[in-house]
């Protein structure tokens, strides 16, 4: 089997203090990638700049009216030349063995689609935390991953797409990234490409999420309903070929992205619209996740009332 080349794909748009870091690490591979696609989306800041100067080799800026980081994404794919697009954002890095896992992943299961590895979190304050995959004796030599929907709906994801490499011939059926989706484009993404191919999975950690970095999409849009890749996968899980048990996984998967946009209303003071968005019949199957976050929004609101009532007094 020939050995697999890489189109590495990075959409920037204001990450002026983190892409030369993304970048380094990409050049520092074992195995090197064959092309670095960065698709400036409108940046306002000094990024694209640093990347015409950067002195790495393979590295190509393609500059766009702002569209979104899905429209990014689609550029990069679009203009790739290689069968294996490895995507990775421009405030996450790579560690120095991540392609030559990818590369070993494709030589051991060939007929599969996405390839992927495990990661790391890394929070404000430089705080390095395992990502909480529910996965356990995972072949260290990597496997076919039984069913994404339902590692996804018990804990982490277990990869992001920075750690996660996609054929082209995969794209090309199952259709690019959303558009005009500011949050969960990428799990829409995961969800079809599962639907379609075989995922190969690698429990190595070789990539680094930063959630420390600023101007992430996490931050900046905080959702009051459901996004559209959960309706999407909950309508798919109610289709008529569906089995029961895979039925069950995909709704749990919807679940936990109920429950984790209600914390994030929480966490923002909008504990009504938390609570509405528990009360969805689908939250029963994470019954513990569920009670929980009811009851931290009754503390929580609580909290602020309190708070409240003692200014007015002061």
């Amino acid at each position: 089997m020939n050995k697999p080349q890489f189109s590495v794909v990075i959409p920037l748009y204001n990450k002026e203090q983190h892409i030369i870091r993304t970048l380094n690490s990409i050049a520092k591979q074992s195995y090197a990638a064959n092309e670095i696609i960065v698709v400036d989306d409108g940046s306002t800041d000094n990024g694209p700049q640093l990347v015409s100067e950067c002195n790495i080799d393979n590295v190509t800026l393609v500059q766009q009216n702002n569209g979104g980081v899905s429209s990014a994404r689609n550029t990069g794919i679009s203009l790739a030349k290689h069968e294996f697009i490895a995507f990775i954002d421009a405030d996450d890095q790579w560690l120095p063995l991540y392609l030559e896992e990818i590369a070993n992943l494709v030589a051991k299961f060939p007929q599969a689609g996405v390839y992927a590895t495990h990661y790391q979190v890394i929070e404000p304050g430089n705080k390095y935390v395992d990502a909480k995959v529910n996965l356990k004796n995972v072949d260290p030599t990597g496997e076919l991953l039984d069913d994404y929907f339902d590692v996804a709906s018990k804990g982490d994801l277990p990869f992001t797409m920075s750690s996660i490499t996609v054929r082209k011939s995969l794209v090309n059926n199952i259709g690019d990234f959303p558009l005009n989706e500011p949050m969960g484009e990428d799990q829409d993404f995961f969800s079809r490409a599962a639907m379609a191919s075989d995922i190969a999975y690698s429990p190595s950690i070789q990539s680094l999420y930063h959630r420390d970095a600023t101007n992430r999409a996490c931050h900046l849009n905080v959702p009051h309903q459901e996004c559209p890749f959960s309706v999407r996968v909950s309508h798919q899980a109610m289709s008529a070929n569906r089995s029961q048990a895979s039925k069950v996984t995909m709704l749990r998967y919807s679940a936990a992205h109920l429950c984790h946009i209600a914390k994030l209303n929480i966490m923002g003071g909008q504990f009504s619209r938390a609570r509405a968005l528990l009360s969805d019949p689908r939250c029963k199957l994470k019954p513990k996740h569920r009670y929980g976050l009811l009851v931290l929004s009754w503390i929580k609101q609580s909290m602020t009332l309190g708070q409240r009532f003692k200014k007015r007094l002061s």
